[in-house]
């Protein structure tokens, strides 16, 4: 037996939208180490942390304290070096093509090695899982044991962008989550808590 409907469509606020993004950001961190998903999420996110300011504008458009209080932010976000890179993003990923990213790759060293490994034979193996996963493999010396090691993977938007893309991102959550949290200042806390 099958049954057949339609659900009726949830109001989404602007606050839901931040919520969604900072999914996504978290859905990024256990999957660093996966070329395959990590660019996934990545993609998601930043539509969704656009999507933030679309809504807040659609939510609010009837609002006279809003349009003043908007346009001031507006000006801000365009001027802001990490919105403006994320909006960028989010663009290109939308209307053009799935945006580049760099990244750096290395291995945590073991604690039993106090910071240093001194030997006359090290070998180290990396190996994609069926998943995309990384996984890394050290070698100590031509007759030790092969151990598994952590691999660490930092993204980059450009090769030469010393900033890691989670902390790019990051930081616009911040700025986003700043952004919502005026809302009572100009009256429309409560409105925002309850939708």
């Amino acid at each position: 037996m099958q049954m057949h409907g339609q659900m009726a469509r949830v109001p989404v606020t602007a606050r839901q939208k931040f919520a969604e993004a900072a999914y996504f950001y978290n859905g990024m961190l256990p999957h660093r180490t996966n070329p395959v998903v990590f660019p996934y999420y990545l993609s998601a996110f930043v539509s969704a942390l656009r999507s933030v300011s679309f809504y807040l504008q659609k939510q609010y458009a009837h609002e006279a304290a809003f349009a003043a209080w908007y346009e001031a932010k507006q000006q801000e976000m365009r001027a802001d070096p990490v919105l403006k890179l994320l909006v960028e993003k989010r663009n290109m990923a939308l209307h053009q093509e799935p945006f580049d990213l760099s990244f750096r790759q290395g291995w945590k060293m073991p604690d039993k090695y106090g910071g240093v490994i001194t030997a006359t034979f090290l070998a180290v193996r990396e190996e994609a899982q069926p998943d995309g996963r990384v996984r890394t493999f050290l070698q100590v010396e031509k007759d030790g044991p092969e151990e598994e090691v952590e691999t660490q993977i930092s993204w980059h938007f450009t090769d030469d962008d010393p900033k890691d893309v989670m902390q790019h991102c990051y930081e616009g959550l911040e700025k986003m989550d700043g952004m919502l949290k005026e809302l009572p200042a100009i009256g429309l806390e409560q409105k925002e808590e309850q939708q």
